[in-house]
């Protein structure tokens, strides 16, 4: 180091004295060295320093203290070092450094190098920023060590007397790091074991939050009658706190797993009450029929900006302030191939995590070097296990919603009560997280890559990505710095309120006042004065749909028995409209409301396999262009404005939303043009809903989504109908026919040119599959197309093989029929015609599928029978509708999502209901959505349901 000893930084004088005091000849290491654990024995003189500086503390074995210590940090640091390490190993080999006959010997020797004085001091000249973190992170490791040994020797009595019921535990022997973040210096959760087996934690940080949780769960208990929340026995120091340790133990039978998730429900009650999130999979331990809260230290949470066009949706600020913010209920993160379950109620042990970690191959050898690989998540002690085998939470809904229910309405009928013992969180510390954590880590991880390792300005640099991050934000840019400091102090950021108050605490212990808008306890007495039976629906729903959305995939399609009901005729109008209203009723009444738009809560399908619950998006299939064009489909038929005002209010953000896109062209491609899921769904939503309403402002939006749309057509790869270049095709087809468009018609060209030189999708069916591609192409060439469409059409369809025994419109036999149906030229072919004559008999002869959506229900059924002529067709499309009717009647809307859970969207939820009821019922004035049919002139009266 160059620096005076006067000046030099406590890191630096520490490596210094610790490279120095390292040996200066090393024998190479022997045995397997898996993982980085070769470069735990180069950095072990490092650990060893930090070791000396911890004291000895007495009932404690101080060898296998000093032990694991130094074990658990060497691990630390070769995490750190891990990269810079690989790098230099490498140059040490092509430049011959290296002596042994095998991988593993050459690496032994690289070890043997590095693992001295000159070694250390060459690696540490090349990589400052290097020796500055295993500096800090010796020092701050040394400290919070010494902190802990010296509170449990001065707290060791009444740790026992309070946590050990009075037994002595032995000597300490073990003090495992590392059980959460690092904060403050390297502070986390430790784990203490003793001799005789007992454990207990150790918190770096205030515990009052807790303790005060725990009161107001006994006086929760105390109401309900029953011991239903199971608290944390705590020891509550100045500044610290230690609690007892609790271990996973399993169900020994069904009905204690009923006892747990109804536990669970009570506990979701207050939480929510209580503006609790952050409740993740680590934060709660399933001790059999007891789900036992660990933490607590994001309670009182505030509700930080959103992204100026979120933050202005209704649904999604509704959905913030709900049940759902607590963390506990089932919540996907996607990654770029897997999605995973990070909550309370989830983590799926096995499941591959979303997100690529850093792995070692070739670890031990001299051929070792950095991969990333999405890996499966190990498990955690948050799920009730019986049999050997984790509980899904999906399996246990109702006991969930049970218990919740009874604590729902306990804390409302004891209201004021509680609003006057919140004032005992009043200056409690609590967490308030700013960003993601995983956020943090990701760019802690990137901050050891060796080119950033050698510059100070590099590592600057890469840290200031949360600066990026914080553009537009009113709160985050005031604590970038704050975060940036801790980060290179090798933290993960932390920030602190007090419930009482509206501020905020940085990493230093500085206050920034007034930031957070408003306290704590008045957001949350503001939510328990608003508790409803109205409220509490709304909370059941979001539960459902979070449990229902861990089902993968679509719902099953199977055929239920018939009801053996005949019917001469289709169901008159009327009725048909009537139910329609019922259903557009439903929908205005859970629509939520902002200044200038609304929008609807639901679930939706991401990449044919996964559910995301959330507000509404634009797509035409499960976004909010779905229910606007049912609504105003309705309006026009009914007059009446309760259908016309919302339809045009949910449409709002589509203008900011093009006008975004247009100044993004390069991510078009990845939004597509697709039919439901992309901008030709949107451009089609747009022209039918501005038509029904006669609504000029909706009209000009149309182009502009058109333009969008054409550039979208070259740059995207799904060919499919739902969210690739078919649905995009027809989609555009039907706009050129409406509004004469140009542009549309060129795109439609170009995604027609396209998929004909394009390869076919890999499966079959409607939505996704060839079918749909054989019968864009047929419209095109139906519409003046060139005639080599049609032939590219027709041998599409030829090759499609039906499927069988799968009645749905999106994969099924009923969607690859109807793709023959709508073309004139395939239903005419000899090689198709046989095959739609024999689909319709065996749709005839079927019983109803599972559900009632557009998409794999009844309603996509009903639309072949429409779109088929003939006496079998009609019979069973009039005895199908008077079975949905009469379904529809006695059990309420099915809707196509996991268990049925009611769901706005256009093809799986009440909207699609809705519209294939109007084309039951008005096939005049009602183009097929799921053809995609432009706008029928209309200029019928009002109908009257």
């Amino acid at each position: 180091m160059t620096e005076s000893q006067s000046n030099c930084p406590e890191w630096a004088g520490f490596v210094d004295a610790a490279v120095s005091a390292a040996p200066t000849t090393s024998a190479p290491a022997r045995g397997e060295l898996p993982g980085t654990s070769g470069f735990a024995l180069v950095l072990a003189p490092l650990a060893a320093a930090a070791a000396d500086r911890v004291p000895v503390i007495p009932g404690a074995d101080s060898m296998a203290l000093r032990a694991g210590f130094v074990r658990q940090l060497s691990a630390r640091l070769a995490r750190l070092a891990a990269r810079a390490l690989v790098l230099e190993l490498h140059v040490c080999r092509v430049t011959g450094r290296l002596s042994g006959d095998t991988p593993s010997d050459r690496f032994r020797s690289f070890v043997g190098l590095m693992a001295t004085r000159d070694g250390l001091s060459r690696l540490f000249a090349d990589y400052p920023v290097l020796a500055r973190l295993l500096g800090q992170a010796c020092l701050q490791a040394a400290a919070a060590r010494t902190e802990l040994l010296e509170r449990f020797a001065a707290d060791r009595s009444l740790i026992v007397d309070t946590l050990l019921a009075g037994r002595d535990p032995g000597a300490l022997t073990e003090v495992e790091s590392g059980a959460g973040d690092h904060h403050r210096g390297g502070r986390s959760v430790s784990l203490l074991r003793f001799a005789g087996g007992a454990r207990v934690v150790y918190k770096p940080r205030p515990v009052t939050a807790h303790r005060c949780f725990n009161e107001l769960a006994d006086w929760l208990n105390a109401r309900l009658g029953e011991r239903e929340l199971c608290t944390l026995a705590l020891l509550e120091r100045p500044g610290y706190g230690w609690a007892e340790f609790v271990a996973q133990r399993p169900c020994g039978s069904e009905p204690q797993l009923e006892r747990f998730y109804h536990r669970q429900g009570v506990l979701l009650a207050l939480l929510h009450v209580l503006d609790g999130t952050d409740v993740h999979h680590e934060n709660v331990i399933a001790r059999a029929d007891e789900p036992v809260l660990i933490d607590v230290e994001t309670l009182f949470h505030p509700t930080l900006p959103l992204p100026s066009a979120t933050a202005e949706d209704p649904a999604a600020l509704v959905l913030r302030s709900s049940v759902y913010r607590t963390g506990l209920l089932p919540s996907l993160h996607l990654g770029d191939e897997t999605a995973w379950d990070a909550s309370g109620l989830g983590a799926d042990r096995g499941a591959p995590l979303p997100m690529e970690t850093v792995d070692w191959e070739g670890a031990g050898t001299d051929e070792m070097r950095l991969v990333r690989r999405v890996r499966p998540f190990d498990g955690a002690r948050n799920r009730p296990r019986l049999g050997g085998r984790d509980a899904d939470p999906a399996g246990y809904t109702g006991s969930l919603l049970t218990g919740f229910r009874a604590g729902y309405r306990t804390i409302a009928a004891h209201r004021h009560q509680l609003t006057g013992l919140l004032d005992r969180f009043a200056a409690a510390e609590v967490r308030v997280v700013i960003r993601a954590s995983q956020l943090y880590a990701q760019l802690l991880d990137e901050s050891t890559h060796p080119d950033v390792l050698r510059d100070a300005a590099e590592r600057d640099g890469l840290l200031a990505e949360v600066r990026e991050r914080s553009l537009g934000d009113p709160v985050r840019p005031r604590l970038v710095d704050d975060e940036i400091a801790q980060l290179w102090n090798g933290d993960l950021p932390l920030f602190t309120s007090r419930p009482g108050t509206a501020d905020l605490w940085n990493g230093h212990g500085e206050r920034i006042a007034g930031i957070l808008g408003e306290p704590g306890l008045t957001r949350a007495a503001g939510k328990i004065e608003a508790m409803s039976e109205a409220d509490l629906r709304d909370q059941e729903w979001i539960i459902r749909a979070a449990l229902a959305a861990r089902c993968p995939g679509t719902t099953p399609t199977t055929a239920r028995p018939g009801r053996g009901r005949k019917a001469a005729a289709p169901p008159a109008p009327e009725r048909l409209l009537a139910a329609a209203c019922r259903i557009g009723d439903r929908l205005v009444a859970t629509a939520r409301r902002g200044p200038s738009r609304v929008n609807w809560l639901g679930l939706e399908l991401l990449e044919h396999r996964y559910w995301r619950l959330g507000s509404m998006g634009a797509g035409l299939g499960e976004g909010y262009c779905g229910p606007a064009l049912f609504l105003a489909r309705l309006g026009r038929l009914t007059g009446r404005a309760r259908y016309a005002e919302p339809a045009r209010q949910a449409l709002r953000p589509l203008p900011a939303l093009l006008a975004a896109l247009a100044e993004r062209p390069d991510q078009l491609g990845y939004i597509g043009t697709g039919a439901f899921a992309g901008l030709g769904g949107i451009a089609y939503a747009l022209t039918q809903v501005s038509a029904a309403l006669d609504d000029a402002e909706i009209a000009g939006w149309v182009e502009p989504a058109v333009h969008l749309a054409a550039g979208a057509a070259a740059a995207e790869q799904e060919p499919g109908v739902v969210a690739g270049r078919a649905g995009g095709l027809v989609s555009l087809l039907a706009v050129h026919r409406a509004t004469g468009s140009a542009e549309a018609w060129q795109a439609a060209r170009s995604c027609a040119e396209l998929l004909a030189a394009g390869p076919l999708p890999g499966a079959a069916g409607f939505a996704y599959g060839s079918a749909g591609v054989g019968w864009a192409l047929l419209a095109f060439a139906a519409a003046g197309g060139d005639p080599r469409f049609e032939r590219a059409g027709l041998a599409v369809l030829r090759a499609e093989v039906p499927p069988t025994g799968e009645p749905s419109w999106c994969h099924g036999l009923s969607g690859t029929a109807l793709a023959v149906a709508a073309s004139p030229v395939a239903a005419a072919d000899p090689a198709l015609a046989p095959v739609l004559d024999r689909a319709v008999r065996d749709i005839a002869e079927s019983g109803p599928p599972a559900d009632h959506s557009l998409c794999h229900g009844e309603l996509g059924v009903l639309e072949l029978l429409q779109a088929v002529p003939g006496p079998v067709a009609e019979a069973a499309r009039a005895r199908r509708a008077e079975a949905l009717l009469a379904d529809l009647e006695q059990g309420g809307a099915r809707c196509g999502t996991p268990g049925g859970v009611v769901s706005p969207g256009l093809l799986t939820g009440l909207a699609g209901l809705g519209y294939g009821l109007l084309r039951l019922g008005f096939p005049d004035r009602t183009p097929s959505a799921l053809l995609l049919q432009p706008p029928i002139p209309d200029r019928a009266s009002a109908a009257t349901p």
